[in-house]
């Protein structure tokens, strides 16, 4: 067994007792301090009332404690608890932080760490700023910390790992439920690549009530959130509450005031959230924490063709009809030359045959 073990197992065997709970477990962990100074505790009433008698972990949950282990480290995962040098110190520092944390991937957790989030219906608008903005952040040295869920949490992920980025998800399910399912490749990558990280024990299925539990992982991992397309009622605005609890820095993406999808951006800025609108938008407020801008990297060595329609491009998107005026090259050889710059990740394509350069 590993160094900590006996921790490990303690703090298992308990989160098994039912009717204790997160939050009774953390009341208790806050008042004794280590999941085995609460198994020697006499009277757990001084911390969590009289509600009781609590019924003490039997050989049921430590047996359990047995099994959820051995099926973590033969996945090669980790099961953190706080004080442990590997728990991430910023989760730590929360005013609820999960007793136990466990968590699939290479990834350290260690920051600088910043968190998108947003609508699961998001427009092709929110989808492009989430992977503009991660892009552009891991290419910093930023990881991004989000929740894998469709729209704007799998944009982000996806972006980051394009980009060769380090990114985080945090489930509202067991560390083994890739959910959605339909997001089981990415739920892969980042498992390969960066991290997954759940408070909720093996095999556990998501709930109504998992999700905003874990929203508070989210923002306690990052230095800062930064919300897209919220409108007024939206599952991103649980994430921000939290933020402003722990005292993390919220930023806010606006929208078109015209529509109601970004109205819970717009209220944010009004109420204080830092406007973004590139990435150094975000940096500058983690300026203690982001390393200094790198410097460009050079274009690769293009075609003629493909420098032309590069050159005749910025982050202003172009219609096509206005780039084949401006070029005067044939529409066969147009659009080869805009589909070679997307694959080398030069370009993007906007929805109604437009174009722009690609941020970073």
């Amino acid at each position: 067994m590993p160094e900590g073990w006996e921790e490990i197992r303690a703090l298992l065997a308990l989160s098994r007792v039912k009717g204790l709970g997160h939050e009774r477990l953390r009341r208790l962990l806050a008042h004794f301090g280590t999941g085995q100074a609460v198994l020697k505790a006499s009277d757990w009433g001084c911390a969590i009332g009289k509600g009781g008698p609590w019924r003490r972990p039997g050989p049921a949950e430590f047996d359990w404690a047995e099994v959820q282990w051995k099926r973590l480290s033969a996945e090669g995962g980790r099961c953190l608890v706080p004080g442990d040098a590997s728990y991430p110190e910023l989760l730590g520092q929360i005013s609820s932080p999960p007793p136990i944390l466990f968590a699939l991937g290479p990834d350290d957790l260690v920051g600088p760490t910043v968190a998108i989030v947003g609508p699961r219906k998001a427009s092709g608008y929110g989808l492009q700023i989430a992977g503009e903005l991660a892009r552009g952040l891991v290419q910093r040295g930023v990881c991004i910390v989000s929740g894998m869920a469709y729209g704007v949490d799998a944009a982000a992920h996806e972006a980051a790992l394009a980009a060769g980025g380090r990114t985080i998800a945090v489930l509202g399910c067991g560390p083994d439920v890739p959910y959605p399912r339909a997001h089981t490749g990415l739920y892969r990558q980042i498992r390969e690549r960066g991290a997954i990280v759940s408070e909720f024990a093996w095999g556990s299925q998501p709930n109504r009530q998992t999700f905003p539990q874990r929203n508070r992982i989210i923002s306690g991992l990052s230095l800062g959130v930064i919300v897209i397309e919220a409108p007024q009622k939206s599952g991103s605005l649980i994430t921000v509450t939290h933020a402003v609890d722990q005292n993390r820095e919220v930023f806010a993406v606006p929208g078109d005031v015209r529509s109601g999808a970004s109205a819970g951006c717009h209220r944010l800025i009004k109420d204080g959230a830092k406007l973004v609108e590139e990435v150094e938008d975000v940096l500058e407020e983690l300026a203690g924490w982001a390393p200094p801008a790198s410097k460009a990297m050079p274009l690769p060595e293009l075609p003629p063709e493909d420098a032309r329609i590069y050159g005749l491009l910025s982050r202003e998107p172009r219609h096509i009809d206005e780039l084949a005026q401006d070029s005067t090259l044939p529409p066969q050889a147009l659009l080869g030359s805009l589909l070679r710059l997307e694959l080398d990740g030069l370009v993007d394509q906007l929805a109604g045959k437009r174009f722009l350069r690609r941020a970073g």
